[in-house]
């Protein structure tokens, strides 16, 4: 475990993960809350839907090519042009939030705030699976579990100050300071992207004498030919999708009717969600090498359903701090275990798009959050969540039941 740390290329690597994880929430809680306050009262839990979907359809149109990118042309190179972007964009958006009127969500602002907020989705779905992909470059195989180890625990460490000043932020700074602020993460990642000692080769060389969307479909066939790797993308799309939906689109609106809370205390409720992941990841690395990645990503699966559904019945803070806490210890465990077994069994000249395959988590659970958000509108908040858990246990059962190659990956 400490061994690839003194790779110099996989410590920037580090770096960005760092920088990007506490640039995200950031840009997270400043949309969502924006939203729930602007919004007229009797639209919040919708709109806050509507968000998500804008967000996440975005990620899921361009995820897919933003992974073919990246086998198709030197990582390094995508990830610098996408983040210099991002960064224009992002202070755009914060100048833009100066503006009384924008802030205020007055007029039409509110509704053309969506398609801005909707290029989060853009620069994640180029930003994730590149980098991701960037630790097979930088580090030999034997020790690339731990390097995903050590990538996943910097994004759990990471998350620990980002979501108690991103409360803190909104409410003290207010959404224009908030939104510039986190343009200090792209001048880090690119920084870092410039300091790499090696720019990286072509994954995949002859991805070039192909169309893109060749490229795509060279992705889905190592899918539909690899059942480890089949299920491990369906399983964690159906449980964070789920999950996540709730636990993070409608978080807004639970945390603002429900628990009563500013956004001050929506910040060091999600501290709980942060110190989940950095238990979850401490864990794994004394678990690197173990033979039971398929069992233990299974259990992760349930151990969310158990949250989502625990979070859903609590009314107490200490007991809606905890199960979140527990939500977010699952969140990472699935993400990290589901990321080892697609690294170990994918060959690395499609692996930008296989990843970019599995994290299309991301962009159906902030579609879902639409049609969970209308569900919600008609019957109420308070039945969607225990909903969400007792999906993820039933759907959990059955690919455990069934899927016996899953089972005993490793």
């Amino acid at each position: 475990m400490r061994a690839v740390l003194a790779l110099h290329d996989f410590r920037m690597l580090l770096v960005m993960q760092f920088a990007s994880t506490v640039r995200q929430p950031m840009l997270f809680f400043a949309q969502a809350w924006y939203v729930n306050i602007v919004a007229p009262e009797s639209q919040r839990v919708f709109l806050l839907g509507v968000l998500g979907a804008v967000r996440g359809g975005t990620f899921l149109a361009y995820a897919l090519f933003g992974g073919a990118i990246a086998d198709r042309f030197p990582r390094g190179r995508a990830l610098m042009i996408s983040h210099v972007a991002s960064l224009i964009v992002t202070a755009g958006i914060g100048l833009l939030l100066y503006v009384p009127a924008v802030a205020r969500g007055e007029g039409p602002w509110l509704w053309v705030m969506f398609p801005l907020f909707a290029t989060f989705g853009l620069a994640t779905g180029q930003d994730q699976p590149t980098r991701t992909a960037m630790v097979r470059d930088v580090v030999p195989a034997s020790a690339l579990t731990s390097a995903i180890m050590w990538h996943q625990l910097l994004m759990a460490l990471a998350f620990i100050p980002a979501a108690p000043f991103s409360g803190w932020a909104i409410d003290r700074l207010g959404f224009a300071t908030t939104y510039m602020t986190s343009g200090i993460g792209h001048v880090v990642v690119i920084i870092a992207l410039l300091a790499m000692r090696s720019p990286g080769a072509v994954a995949d060389p002859g991805a070039k004498r192909e169309s893109v969307l060749q490229n795509l479909r060279g992705g889905f066939t190592v899918m539909r030919e690899d059942p480890v790797v089949r299920w491990t993308i369906l399983l964690t799309w159906v449980v964070l999708a789920a999950a996540l939906s709730v636990m993070g689109i409608l978080i807004a609106a639970w945390v603002h009717d429900i628990l009563l809370l500013d956004a001050t205390g929506w910040g060091w409720m999600a501290l709980w969600w942060g110190i989940g992941g950095v238990v979850s990841s401490v864990w794994l690395t004394w678990q690197a090498d173990s033979q039971r990645k398929g069992a233990l990503f299974l259990g992760s699966c349930a151990l969310m359903g158990v949250a989502v559904l625990a979070f859903g019945v609590s009314r107490s803070l200490p007991a809606a701090f905890f199960w979140n806490g527990m939500a977010g210890l699952a969140n990472s465990l699935v993400l990290t275990l589901g990321i080892a077994l697609v690294q170990e069994m994918v060959p690395n000249r499609v692996l930008g798009r296989v990843t970019a395959l599995l994290m299309l988590s991301q962009g159906f659970l902030q579609v879902a959050g639409l049609g969970v958000a209308l569900i919600a509108q008609a019957v109420g908040l308070p039945l969607i969540y225990p909903a969400a858990g007792v999906l993820i246990l039933a759907v959990t059962l059955v690919a455990t039941i069934a899927q016996r190659p899953l089972r005993n990956a490793h």
